[in-house]
């Protein structure tokens, strides 16, 4: 087991080091210095994860007017360029977690 975390840490500082994690923290900050922008991220993030985890509601409708409605947020170049960078992040954060469990015989990943 020590010999795994002490694995970790080393993938951790990796991760830290990649282009991918360091994109992501500059624009975070870029966004985070506009309070009110990041406010009103904060803001569409929350009512779009409340749209889509309402039990037995098809939430297209709803989250394609709540997009509407955040459209200038959307395309603001700070909010697009964080967006962006994030999902590089966790595209690359998913790939890492698949490559740790590739070949393991763990059912977390069958919950059928």
């Amino acid at each position: 087991m020590k010999k795994v975390i002490t694995e970790s840490k080393i993938l951790n500082e990796h991760i830290k080091n990649s282009e991918e994690y360091k994109k992501y923290i500059s624009t975070k900050r870029r966004l985070c210095e506009n309070i009110e922008l990041c406010n009103k991220l904060k803001e569409f993030r929350r009512k779009n994860y409340e749209l889509q985890n309402r039990q037995g509601v098809n939430p297209y409708d709803e989250v394609l007017n709540l997009v509407l409605e955040y459209d200038e947020l959307l395309h603001n170049s700070i909010v697009n360029e964080f967006l962006i960078a994030e999902q590089h992040i966790c595209r690359m954060m998913q790939t890492v977690y698949n490559s740790i469990a590739e070949g393991l015989e763990f059912d977390y990943l069958d919950e059928q």
